[in-house]
């Protein structure tokens, strides 16, 4: 390499490079839009989706208390946030082909935490709620119509166990 070669190469160094355009973060996911173009599609009459409809029919079957067993009242009668009142037995996400299943549901109170300890704690504790006989009932009625994929995930599997250890 000889003087020149290594001034030019000096020289360039010194240029700045131009910097990447800068791109916008995606508001929604690819996959997330299309969901929702799908549940656009099932709209009903009045606009809603049918996880909407379903929540709306779940609002009339709940007490207005927390079933499990604090005696706290729920978020029924508030517009707004009654759908927080309404856990999942099992998680919407891991068994769609019971996730608008009229019996897939415990009431929970939302502002003091019950429906978080349900979704975030350990399954064990579910056994110590005032609810538990329902919720073997209803996993009894549940069980059958699930895939033998979603059967086959942790979740069923650790509940499915401590249902048959629980036998009332």
């Amino acid at each position: 390499m000889d003087k020149d070669d290594a001034m030019d190469r000096m020289r360039l160094a010194r240029i700045p490079k131009p910097k990447p355009e800068k791109r916008p973060m995606r508001q929604m996911s690819e996959k997330t839009k299309a969901k929702k173009e799908e549940e656009k599609k099932l709209l009903s009459s009045d606009g809603d989706t049918l996880m909407e409809q379903w929540y709306k029919a779940r609002r009339k079957n709940l007490t207005g208390t927390c079933q499990c067993g604090c005696g706290e009242s729920s978020q029924k009668k508030d517009d707004m946030y009654f759908r927080h009142s309404i856990a999942h037995i099992f998680p919407k996400r891991l068994f769609p082909s019971v996730m608008y299943h009229p019996l897939n549901f415990v009431e929970r109170r939302f502002w003091g935490g019950c429906h978080s300890v349900m979704d975030d704690t350990s399954m064990d504790r579910w056994v110590g709620m005032a609810d538990w006989l329902d919720i073997r009932e209803k996993f009894f009625v549940l069980a059958p119509l699930l895939t033998d994929e979603e059967r086959a995930t942790n979740f069923y599997t650790r509940l499915e166990k401590l249902v048959y250890a629980n036998a009332a």
